[in-house]
């Protein structure tokens, strides 16, 4: 989810591409893929593409807010489809809407300290309601829906950072630059994240026979930003405006009860900086306060490790038999 930078351990391929070009408006490489021609601007940039610093402070910006003292509100709403084969027509099983919170703080060694938890829910898809139980079409049963609840999602963002993020044996610590992939075109500025993660799951496949996906757990997580250039220029806008979407491709979920069923899930969403909690959706915000109140204010401790939904799911739920 839009919500941390690093959600776990990543794979060993490299993340960011980029021309070695060092004026803004040069050809920029697309995200792990080929070269797209920007725009040519004749404003005079502050903001350097192939700079790890400029990179880190305007996803800062973007994501989050360089205010120290000011809380970010992050909304993702969507649908997640079932993957199966290479034949099988790709089907909506439900929508998904939620939101992250937090305060970024910057350090005198030029890292970002970001404290953060995300939360959401899945929906009907006919009725657009909170679902707490779901007859999965996959399996033909009724099964209990668990929701995303994930605290904390605390990361150190540095201009150079190590993949990983502590909280499972099995990562590797490669080092990369911060650098993310631009494309300018008029007075728009876009960029792209893609994370690809592979860690051993929590939830061992011979306990949590119905629960599990298998030994490890596989996610990819694919996140897009539009903004407007001048306003990626002027530093003194401590918070970005952008547009921008979230997917996501992943095993199935743990409450779905598929086991190690063939097929993974697809997400696609929206996502939109919001100004505070007041403005979430109606039902969001409602449910949130009955059932998970703490998601409405803002981090004040550093914790660690961080969890995934899997981690969460094996500490508040039981294997089914």
């Amino acid at each position: 989810m839009l919500t941390g930078l690093l959600q776990g351990p990543m794979d060993r391929r490299q993340l960011f591409k980029f021309a070695a070009g060092a004026v803004p408006g040069a050809v920029l490489a697309t995200s792990i893929g080929a070269p797209a021609m920007a725009a040519r601007t004749s404003r005079a940039p502050w903001f350097d593409p192939t700079s790890a610093d400029d990179n880190l402070e305007t996803y800062i910006r973007m994501t989050r807010s360089a205010d120290p003292t000011a809380t970010s509100v992050g909304w993702y709403g969507g649908r997640v489809f079932s993957v199966i084969g290479d034949q099988e027509i790709v089907k909506p099983l439900f929508d998904v809407e939620g939101f992250g919170i937090g305060r970024t703080e910057k350090k005198d060694d030029g890292s970002y300290m970001t404290l953060w938890r995300e939360v959401g829910y899945y929906k009907d898809l006919a009725s657009g309601k909170i679902m707490e139980t779901w007859r999965n079409p996959l399996i033909d049963e009724t099964v209990e829906v668990y929701p995303i609840n994930n605290d904390p999602v605390n990361n150190t963002l540095r201009p150079r950072f190590r993949l990983g993020f502590g909280a499972t044996d099995d990562e590797h610590s490669e080092t990369v630059d911060f650098i993310l992939p631009w494309n300018f075109i008029g007075p728009n500025a876009m960029a792209a994240f893609d994370v690809n993660l592979a860690w051993k799951s929590p939830l061992d496949p011979k306990i949590w026979k119905r629960e599990s996906p298998g030994e490890y757990v596989r996610v990819s997580e694919y996140q897009q930003w539009r903004v407007d250039l001048d306003e990626l220029n002027d530093r003194s806008v401590p918070s970005l405006k952008p547009y921008g979407s979230w997917n996501r491709v992943a095993a199935w979920l743990p409450w779905m009860l598929m086991g190690q069923s063939p097929g993974h899930l697809f997400y696609r969403s929206h996502t939109l900086k919001l100004s505070g909690v007041e403005e979430l959706p109606r039902d969001i915000l409602e449910y949130t306060a009955k059932h998970y109140p703490k998601y409405l204010t803002v981090p004040t401790e550093w914790k660690e490790p961080n969890v995934s939904s899997f981690e969460m799911f094996a500490k508040d739920r039981k294997p089914k038999r």
